[in-house]
């Protein structure tokens, strides 16, 4: 009787199995139909393979599209991101005239004129033939101001400095300006001119200003951090961050009359935001110039004005759950698609066969 109870017991857990499985196939919305139902043709053949095709192309450029890195950009009003000044790195070298006579000044439009700007600078002293002859440091931030530096009779045109700036005037040595700048963040200029010796100017060239030739290289002119620049060239392919690299003013030979070129500079407040999330603040910039003649001491204006709306570059990347979701669109649409087209050219080939068939056909 054990035995017999046991076996009833398979036999009905097996039978509600079964029933509960047969219920559960009543939910199969992919129902298969038999092998010996189906009918393969050249035209559904013909389909199969050009359906793999385009599927494989267009994973293919899915998977290059989730890889790759997007960049947006947006527009927004500033607000004055980055600290109350701005930094303005500076590297330019003035071919014929001596560091003793050169000084960097800046002014802006709420009156503020520094003869020895915030920030670090370094005169570093060329040859003829652009070699090294020395350098010194100056501003604020190297310990050293530049009005120090002229105490001693380079401001008032003394005996000893008369002597050696005009041994290095008559040997063409050149100056070469190197380091940052820290101004407010308005409208203004900075300039590199000789205006600060006037009295040791007038000793050496007398009233003859055409001697006096502030042609020019500016090998870099940048605003914001350097490293950050550096970060974002690096990172982004987007912005105009220096675009006045390597550009060089010579005074034609054939003028004689003084020079004075100016450079008009339209600064962008730019955020960078790479994948890391770190917010990185700089200036975009474009520039233009020009070279003006008349009869008063040459310089070098570089005019800057700041845009009030600041442009932000976002990188961003595809999540996977998209790339997923994208790809699953293509597979099924392709299949969809491909179906349609199949079931069209089939019906048709078997229309035309009937045709044919019943000498229907011309």
């Amino acid at each position: 009787r054990r035995v017999h109870g046991g076996v009833s017991y398979l036999l009905r857990r097996d039978l509600t199995t079964s029933t509960m499985l047969n219920k559960l196939k009543a939910f199969d919305v992919y129902r298969k139909v038999p092998t010996d139902l189906t009918e393969p043709t050249l035209s559904g053949a013909a389909v199969s393979v050009l359906s793999g095709i385009f599927i494989v192309l267009l994973f293919f450029s899915e998977f290059l599209a989730f890889l790759s890195v997007q960049t947006n950009s947006e527009m927004f009003i500033d607000v004055n991101r980055g600290g109350e000044k701005l930094r303005i790195n500076v590297n330019v070298t003035i071919h014929k005239m001596p560091c003793s006579l050169l000084s960097l000044d800046a002014q802006d439009i709420m009156g503020s004129h520094e003869v020895d700007v915030g920030g670090s600078l370094i005169k570093r002293r060329l040859s003829a033939t652009g070699q090294n002859l020395g350098e010194e440091k100056i501003g604020k931030d190297s310990g050293r101001r530049e009005d120090h530096a002229h105490e001693h009779g380079h401001g008032h045109g003394g005996a000893d400095d008369y002597e050696r700036v005009r041994k290095e005037v008559d040997n063409h040595e050149g100056c070469q300006i190197d380091g940052y700048i820290l101004v407010n963040k308005v409208p203004g200029n900075f300039h590199l001119s000789a205006h600060a010796q006037s009295h040791l100017l007038s000793r050496v060239f007398g009233h003859d200003l055409t001697a006096i030739d502030v042609s020019h290289t500016v090998h870099h002119i940048s605003f914001g951090d350097d490293s950050e620049l550096k970060v974002v060239k690096k990172t982004f392919n987007t912005g105009v961050l220096n675009p006045l690299d390597d550009t060089v003013k010579i005074r034609p030979p054939h003028v004689r009359a003084p020079i004075t070129y100016e450079y008009y500079v339209k600064v962008v407040p730019t955020t960078y935001q790479p994948l890391n999330g770190r917010e990185i603040y700089v200036h975009q910039f474009t520039a233009n110039s020009n070279e003006v003649q008349g009869q008063h001491l040459p310089a070098i204006y570089f005019r800057y004005d700041l845009s009030p709306v600041t442009v932000k570059f976002t990188q961003k990347r595809e999540s996977f759950f998209h790339f997923l979701v994208q790809v699953c669109a293509i597979v099924g649409g392709v299949f969809t698609v491909a179906g349609i087209i199949d079931s069209v050219i089939h019906r048709s080939v078997v229309a035309i066969i009937k045709k044919a068939q019943l000498g229907k056909m011309n």
